[in-house]
């Protein structure tokens, strides 16, 4: 087939019109940063809280060493799972100056009916990284180890009381219930005692209120370390290092589970790719400073940085791994 040239100065003019259409595109999406005054950290906690502890690290870091072109505030918003800071972020949809530090609650909230917001309705930024559950009980309790815990769940689902912070479905509650499922307990009937806080149910714990808390990595080594509790598990898929390199996993134990408390940086609904991408190098900034890595060792945090487009990825791969869990637990709507 012969090609007329007017056809083929015309592509070419296509071609060039196309890319002076296209740079100011990428510029725009280059150039993009923050013009207000200060940009917000939402906490779907109150203080005090992991997420809070974690939220008013990652702000110390971005001020320290100036990852961002503004100010930035921290805003706590608990209540309902995280679902009132994201109904929060959502006021703002397409704005670049907000963003939250979330839980599993983003996954999980919708398929429990604890709320209507879940990832899908925001835009994810990075996934950052886990924080591992350690399972204690007294130092006096009867309860040995890993396999003397399941047995006596197997044999009564009732007979040993479990603490939960701060609800249901939440990381510490899918933390120990997957792995009493995996070792043949009947979880739906189990004895749940759920608390507001894990410093609630370690103090309901050591009074001998109820028999078993799982419960945040750092707040176990503090107990640990006073002698007045004991480890039966870390959740995780290996051990953990320094004081808590002697707690053998689940699955060293006979107990095919493990599980731990992603934590992923999410912004609402709307973002340009201009803004994510903004944020995209701001997270790959703060995962590479030494101060950030130390702040992994120190609190037994898992390094799972992932970008933008992956995190986006991994949260629709947990919405698939939560429905099933969920499921079995009893605790899908």
């Amino acid at each position: 087939m012969r090609v007329k040239p007017d056809f083929i100065r015309a592509s070419m003019m296509l071609g060039v019109c196309m890319a002076a259409v296209m740079q100011p595109v990428a510029a725009m999406a280059a150039d993009w940063k923050p013009t207000a005054a200060t940009v917000e950290i939402v906490i779907p906690s109150g203080p005090g809280a992991g997420l809070d502890v974690a939220g008013r690290m990652i702000k110390n870091l971005f001020d320290r060493a100036q990852l961002l072109s503004a100010n930035s505030i921290l805003v706590n918003k608990p209540g309902a799972g995280g679902t009132l800071a994201y109904q929060y972020l959502n006021q703002y949809p397409g704005n670049g100056h907000y963003i939250s530090l979330s839980s599993p609650g983003i996954v999980t909230n919708r398929l429990m009916g604890v709320g209507q917001i879940d990832y899908r309705d925001l835009t994810a930024v990075s996934r950052l990284y886990s924080d591992n559950v350690v399972v204690i009980v007294r130092a006096d309790s009867p309860v040995k180890d890993a396999r003397d815990l399941m047995a006596r769940l197997r044999q009564d689902p009732k007979s040993l009381s479990l603490g939960i912070a701060t609800a249901l479905g939440g990381a510490n509650h899918i933390a120990l219930a997957s792995a009493l499922k995996a070792g043949g307990v009947d979880v739906r009937n189990t004895l749940n005692v759920v608390y507001k806080s894990g410093g609630n149910a370690v103090s309901d714990l050591l009074g001998g209120h109820v028999d078993v808390v799982p419960v945040a990595a750092p707040a176990a080594a503090s107990q640990l370390q006073s002698g007045r509790v004991r480890a039966i598990a870390v959740t995780s898929s290996q051990r953990l290092t320094g004081p808590l390199a002697s707690i053998p996993t689940w699955k060293e134990q006979g107990v095919d589970a493990a599980y731990t408390a992603w934590r992923v940086v999410v912004g609402p609904q709307g973002m340009t790719p201009a803004q994510v991408g903004y944020w995209d190098g701001v997270m790959a900034k703060l995962v590479a400073m030494p101060e950030w890595k130390a702040a992994l060792e120190k609190n037994y945090w898992i390094n799972e940085y992932l970008n933008s487009r992956d995190t986006q990825s991994f949260l629709e791969q947990q919405l698939k791994t939560h429905q099933a869990i969920l499921g079995e637990l009893g605790l899908q709507k």
